[in-house]
């Protein structure tokens, strides 16, 4: 009786021992940015969105979502979403403020792996946490002066932003690994921080799902936060310089948030007394997309950008760009996706040119379209996936 006792027990383990052998045991992977997507959608919002969703099905991950703003309406699906903090009182201070809060989380959670994005204080706490835990940390590049000494950082107050910029420094320097959206951002660590990317990855997007049509007339998009760093002033400039000259419709949207009440109330002027432009505002992805699919030319007018998503999401709907400043890897120069104006005069000059002439105007959109589910597409995933594993 013994030994069949013990023959059961054993024949009992070795199942067990099977089940544990495949059972798939997830990673626990914190996903950490100043804030959430539901809260306020920029770029690097935008783009954290899709990396959770491309993530979400894999099965691989227990995800955990910090940030300082979230919007407590929003329920999540699939993962959970912790505030770090309270964004008023001494918390305005800077994001250095929550060093001892999102540490502590961090040691609550016990994550294998920290993803942070938007350079800040939580790229230097992350970066510490998983230096001192066994713990992964990938800090993915959201702009140019992310890795550009004395550029800014997000914080507002130039005390806030000079403790903020050191502790992205020490983050540059003790991340497990680092991802840069393109070459030149890549090329910027190097000459500055004498670190290498360990993946170039591009920005992700869906693939479109809207009809796309165009109709008459040709309409010029403009999409970004109104800031004055990326001067929406050029773009109804652009839109006085043509009223007279040509049957098109220029569209602005974006939410009114940065520069003082004078320069909000002058843009706003100006827009009013033009008939062939709208201020839409803010709006949600799908509505702009939605719009994109229906437009001809997408302007930029920004001085600097990461690598902005409405690029992408302009070609993936056969919409050239016209980018007034902003190049990102000379992509203009390598593919004839749009064109990099350098100067007001130019852009006016191509903005005219393809309003009139279609044929050029669609083969740049198909061009576009061919490039963006190429380099762009939610397959890129799979690289940042090789770093998490």
């Amino acid at each position: 009786m013994l030994g069949t006792s013990v023959a059961s027990s054993y024949s009992h383990l070795t199942k067990i021992s099977i089940f544990n052998k495949y059972m798939i045991v997830k990673k626990k992977l914190c996903i950490i940015l100043p804030t959430h997507y539901a809260a306020f959608m920029g770029g690097a919002q935008y783009q954290a969105k899709c990396i959770l969703e491309g993530l979400l099905p894999t099965g691989k991950y227990e995800i955990y979502y910090l940030a300082r703003r979230v919007n407590a309406e929003f329920i999540a699906d699939g993962y959970e979403i912790l505030k770090i903090s309270d964004t008023g009182g001494i918390k305005q201070l800077g994001f250095f403020m929550d060093s001892f809060r999102l540490y502590n989380m961090l040691k609550s959670i016990k994550p294998d792996v920290i993803y942070q994005r938007i350079a800040c204080s939580y790229t230097g706490i992350t970066a510490y946490y998983a230096k001192n835990h066994n713990c992964k940390m990938i800090w993915h590049v959201a702009h140019v002066n992310d890795v550009t000494p004395g550029k800014h950082t997000i914080s507002q107050n130039p005390v806030s932003e000079y403790i903020d910029k050191k502790y992205v420094e020490y983050g540059i320097r003790n991340a497990s690994y680092i991802v840069t959206q393109t070459e030149e951002q890549n090329e910027l660590l190097q000459k500055h921080y004498k670190r290498s990317a360990d993946k170039v990855i591009p920005n992700l997007h869906p693939s479109p799902k809207e009809t796309i049509e165009k109709h008459d007339p040709v309409t010029i998009i403009w999409i970004a936060n109104l800031k004055p760093w990326k001067q929406p002033e050029s773009f109804i400039h652009l839109a006085r310089d043509l009223e007279n000259e040509v049957n098109a419709r220029f569209i602005m949207i974006g939410a009114l948030q940065g520069g003082d009440q004078s320069w909000k109330t002058s843009l706003l002027s100006q827009i009013e007394q033009l008939s062939n432009l709208e201020y839409i505002g803010q709006i949600q992805q799908e509505e702009i997309n939605e719009i994109l699919a229906q437009s001809h030319l997408f302007v930029n007018t920004s001085l600097h950008e990461g690598f902005a998503n409405t690029f992408i999401q302009a070609w993936m709907r056969e919409v050239p760009v016209i980018s007034l400043h902003v190049n990102p890897d000379n992509l203009f120069n390598r593919f004839e996706i749009g064109y990099h104006s350098k100067t007001y005069e130019k852009m006016l000059a191509q903005v005219k040119d393809l309003i009139k002439d279609n044929e050029k105007r669609k083969q740049l959109g198909r061009n576009a379209k061919n490039y963006a589910l190429k380099y762009h597409s939610l397959e890129n995933i799979k690289m940042l996936i090789q770093l998490m594993d």
